[in-house]
């Protein structure tokens, strides 16, 4: 079994779990199970370990926030540093990281700190992989992520996916889309307008 885990506090239109769907998907396993860290947080906690400990692979998926992970992804993190008689040593971790920024090389830090805290826990680091630009490719659901413009984030699903099935390791990668820099600027200048009309800004 696969957990993964969605560390947006989204309660709906979350592009993480929408990324995490693809992965799971592209898995194509019954068994993979994509939970929420609200719930996790909030009165699962224990029930969480039990699955972590039983999961063949651990995905952490999370929006990047201030060049990192979400707070409430960091408690999680720091909860299971302080945990007793946890029988994780070795399993494999990855990451799926989405941002709003076009380039998902400056997802670099996340990884990292995740990498960090894979050293303390004694798990194994197994690569991560970054989308840059994630909202603007989150509402192009109806273009292939097998060519075109999304083609790059489809490959490293397929990459990611493999090293999974694999419990093998990879190198981070970054996926980028292929739609011009100018245009995912001024999509997102218009949502911003959007936003800020709609809370009376």
């Amino acid at each position: 079994m696969v957990l993964m885990l969605n560390c947006s506090y989204k309660a709906k239109d979350s592009n993480t779990q929408y990324f995490l769907e693809l992965l799971k998907k592209e898995l194509g396993s019954e068994e993979t199970q994509i939970l929420p860290i609200r719930q996790v947080l909030h009165d699962g906690f224990s029930e969480f370990v039990e699955k972590l400990q039983q999961a063949e692979g651990f995905v952490i998926g999370a929006p990047l926030y201030v060049d990192g992970l979400p707070a409430q992804a960091v408690k999680l993190l720091e909860m299971l540093l302080e945990g007793e008689n946890l029988s994780l040593s070795g399993k494999r971790v990855y990451v799926v990281s989405n941002l709003g920024f076009y380039e998902g090389e400056q997802i670099c830090n996340l990884f990292d700190i995740v990498r960090n805290w894979c050293d303390r826990m004694q798990m194994v680091y197994g690569g991560g992989l970054a989308v840059g630009a994630g909202p603007m490719i989150s509402t192009l659901k109806s273009i292939s992520l097998k060519k075109g413009l999304n083609k790059d984030v489809g490959k490293g699903l397929e990459r990611i996916s493999d090293c999974i099935r694999k419990g093998k390791s990879m190198e981070n990668y970054y996926a980028n889309t292929r739609i011009p820099r100018i245009v995912y600027q001024q999509a997102a200048h218009m949502m911003f307008r959007q936003t800020l009309k709609e809370n009376g800004i």
